[in-house]
């Protein structure tokens, strides 16, 4: 008897642990696989933009249509609550998502920093006219007969390979710069790798609670990421200064969730501002 009893309690202790790890274990999936809404933000209009150079890491400042597109595009976002905010650490970058929480309701989040959401780094042909000197310097390096020629055979890849032809350009220091080699320009690679590093840990800190989180970052690092996720709509087309791109973390991947680039929260705040 004692020998039975002895063993229905063993069971006994045995299924009770089970069934306490069991809701335990789902509790925690289900805290881990809250769903986080991402609002991937280009920065507004700079002074480089209008006179079509070369940004990269240079710390180019927001134009008076560059101030009054972030507060567009937070009255577009008025609305939507905001559990965190990122930024890369250029002017251009916090500007824009400041004004953006300021004007759509969000201005007491607290704006998180990192340096891993800049733009690409260019090195030594940054603050040189884009199209007019180094896409044509570029394509020319990586053996295109054309600008079109380059379009044409890189398609949605265009942004990816101009990202090398800047890096194996300055590598091999064809503007005769002494610039040291730690802002020598980036690797489509590199610059790939730090965008989903971030943007994945973004997601994965936020995804205990999930909510909504604005990030600010560059139109050519935002398309560089955006070209390793597999998306059937992407076509590597510039992104416009304000454009939102809106992908939803869930199960360890990122799902877009609506236009590549859309502008229908800045047009929607320039509307409601008239």
């Amino acid at each position: 008897m004692k020998h039975k009893l002895s063993h229905f309690l063993v069971l006994l202790i045995s299924v009770v642990s089970s069934f306490s790890f069991s809701v335990h274990a789902v509790n925690a999936k289900g805290k881990s696989n809250k769903p986080v809404t991402i609002y991937l933000t280009r920065h507004g209009e700079t002074t480089a933009n209008v006179m079509h150079l070369a940004q990269g890491w240079s710390d180019f400042t927001l134009t008076e249509n560059g101030i009054k597109g972030a507060e567009y595009l937070g009255k577009g976002l008025k609305g939507i609550k905001f559990s965190a905010a990122y930024s890369g650490d250029l002017s251009r970058q916090e500007k824009t998502a400041k004004g953006a929480l300021k004007y759509s309701g969000n201005k007491k989040v607290q704006l998180k920093v990192d340096p891993r959401l800049r733009e690409c780094n260019y090195g030594s042909y940054e603050g040189r006219p884009d199209i007019a000197k180094n896409v044509p310097e570029i394509a020319e390096y990586l053996g295109y007969t054309s600008l079109e020629d380059f379009q044409a055979k890189t398609g949605k890849m265009l942004q990816n390979k101009m990202q090398d032809g800047y890096y194996g350009l300055d590598q091999q220091n064809k503007l005769n710069t002494n610039l040291p080699a730690q802002y020598r320009a980036e690797s489509s690679e590199t610059v790939e790798k730090r965008m989903t590093e971030v943007l994945t840990m973004i997601a994965k800190k936020q995804q205990k609670k999930g909510g909504n989180v604005l990030v600010v970052s560059s139109g050519m690092s935002i398309n560089l990421f955006l070209s390793t996720q597999n998306y059937p709509e992407y076509q590597g087309t510039g992104m416009a200064n304000d454009a939102v791109t809106k992908l939803v973390y869930k199960d360890g991947k990122f799902k877009l969730a609506g236009e590549i680039g859309s502008l229908k929260y800045f047009d929607a705040g320039k509307a409601a501002s008239k």
